[in-house]
């Protein structure tokens, strides 16, 4: 380690620099509260792999990126790190400049932290407290080595949740020096190299509206926790409230010199058997509009397939996002990845943003969600995309939003019908709160609660939550799959199981009681639906329409 410090130090939130004993999905209990979690309890469950000086082994992904960036720019390992949250005390110094701190929640208001609040308050158990990941957060900031030199060092904070920091009013407050939003390569060492010459008119937010070309993105050095690698950015289909559609359309990364880089990386370097292909939707992978290029996609599979085998039969590949349209589009296309992803009928997990059953809101918000498809064809789409990729060993992750800007009953008995036209289809119907940042700023959950105080509302997230636990519990084995401990595999599993089960019968007694209220209310929100629109179908031959 440099005498004094690095210069540059980069770090997360504590649960996002976690690995979680390999498994990113586990990582997601960082929204449960703190009240759940003891300090010391939290320390052996978000564990995080370092060397004795602090430098860690895997970083999240956006973190390595922002590393790779800065040392393709010029700077060297002994002048950038990334360190673990629990060693700062090891690596900042006299000499560092620059805390770099990656944020996924920072302030615990992100979907992950409502949809949390929701679980628990349905089912009866406290809610105390800040989500564990912004408690986390605070833990960095307030960090004795961080205060010790906060004279000559400058706070950066970057990342998806930037927004919380921006939206609430409170970077002051946090003493946050600049706020970046946006791709880091073209305009982030920039910023850095002006922070470093002592520059004095330093931004205090900086907002980078370009997306930057594939050849400007250099490959990652740090292993990247599970095992991710990224193979395109942006999506181009222009929904209102994603981050992604920052980013513009879908543009895509060379496998030779890059993607197969980082991979081996991963392999060699991280200790990594699976490597996830990271896309906003994947099976647009080499694509220039709304159509995929199924030649492309294929490609790109057959050679990440037989790169990892060539380290061994039990090593493997896969994907993590997809769009409900494309899969219907090319449901061909899906069925050929599958043979190469899902090998001999293995399961795996893949998000979908559904987001919502309601025409109207798809036309207002997203529209280019269903694109090749019209509106009124979304909830056609998705049942034919979910059943498609269950027929190939895909349990769908697939998110909901309520809340939605200008949200009507009518708009909510929409995702109802999409809800019970999917429950006997392999998803997780995760219903997420859509938050107006203003609310945010009192950092309280009035509007959460007003949601669930709502009967309609209420409902869906009842069934939306059911259905979810359902399937966890049915694939908790999938949730734990890749859990490097035997001992704390187990220990998850059976936590996670006993607390679905407490859940399920505590939300099934309430969804029972609740239609028994209000029945007569949803037949005539029902009855009046049934008069204003006429379901369309997709005829089998008209898939291009």
């Amino acid at each position: 380690m440099p005498k004094g410090g690095y210069p540059i130090v980069l770090t997360a939130e504590i649960a996002t620099m976690s690995d979680t004993y390999g498994s990113s999905v586990v990582g997601f209990a960082s929204a449960i509260p703190e009240n759940y979690f003891r300090d010391w309890v939290a320390k052996h469950f978000f564990r995080v792999k370092s060397d004795g000086e602090g430098r860690v082994y895997r970083a999240p992904y956006g973190l390595a990126k922002v590393e790779a960036t800065l040392l393709a720019h010029g700077y060297s390992r002994d002048d950038v790190i990334i360190a673990d949250p629990y060693k700062l005390d090891r690596v900042i110094g006299p000499n560092t400049r620059i805390l770099g701190i990656y944020v996924m929640d920072p302030l615990g208001l992100s979907f992950g932290s409502g949809i949390l609040y929701w679980i628990l308050k349905l089912a009866d158990l406290p809610y105390r407290g800040l989500p564990y990941i912004a408690k986390s957060f605070m833990q960095v900031i307030n960090h004795p080595a961080v205060k010790a030199h906060r004279n000559h060092l400058k706070i950066v904070v970057g990342g998806p949740a930037t927004w919380q920091i921006v939206d609430t009013n409170r970077q002051g407050e946090l003493g946050i020096d600049v706020v970046y939003e946006g791709e880091f390569e073209e305009d982030g060492p920039k910023l850095f190299d002006a922070i470093m010459r002592g520059d004095n008119n330093i931004p205090s937010r900086v907002v980078a509206h370009r997306p930057v070309p594939p050849e400007m993105i250099p490959t990652i050095v740090t292993p990247s926790i599970g095992g991710l690698v990224e193979v395109t950015r942006g999506c181009g289909r222009g929904c209102q409230f994603c981050t992604p559609t920052l980013s513009g359309m879908i543009r895509s990364l060379p496998f030779e010199g890059h993607v197969d880089v980082e991979m081996k990386l991963n392999i060699e370097k991280g200790g990594f058997k699976e490597i996830t292909l990271h896309s906003d939707e994947f099976f647009r992978y080499g694509a220039r509009g709304i159509e995929p290029n199924p030649d492309k996609v294929l490609e790109l599979t057959r050679k990440a397939y037989k790169l990892v085998k060539s380290y061994g039969e039990d090593y493997e590949v896969t994907t993590d996002f997809t769009t409900a349209a494309v899969v219907k589009y090319a449901p061909k296309l899906v069925e050929e990845v599958s043979e190469y992803m899902n090998e001999g009928g293995n399961w795996h997990f893949i998000e979908m943003g559904i987001e919502t059953g309601s025409p109207r809101l798809l036309r207002m918000l997203m529209p280019g969600k269903a694109l090749p498809y019209k509106p009124e064809q979304y909830k056609d789409v998705v049942e034919e995309a979910i059943g498609i990729l269950n027929d190939n060993y895909w349990v769908v992750v697939g998110t909901m939003i309520l809340n939605l800007p200008g949200e009507t009953d009518d708009d909510v008995m929409h995702s109802l019908e999409l809800l019970d036209r999917i429950k006997k289809l392999r998803v997780l119907t995760f219903p997420l709160p859509f938050i107006p940042m203003g609310a945010l700023r009192k950092r309280d959950f009035t509007i959460l609660d007003k949601m669930l105080e709502n009967p309609l509302r209420r409902e869906f997230i009842l069934k939306a939550l059911i259905k979810s636990f359902e399937e966890a519990k049915a694939f908790s084995w999938l949730i734990t799959r890749k859990v490097e401990n035997f001992i704390v595999k187990r220990l998850i599993r059976y936590i996670a199981v006993g607390s679905f089960n407490l859940v399920l019968n505590r939300y099934k007694k309430k969804l029972g009681s609740l239609v028994e209220q209000y029945g007569e209310f949803k037949e005539r929100i029902k009855e009046k639906i049934n008069k204003a629109v006429m379901s369309i179908r997709i005829d089998p031959e008209d898939d291009n329409k």
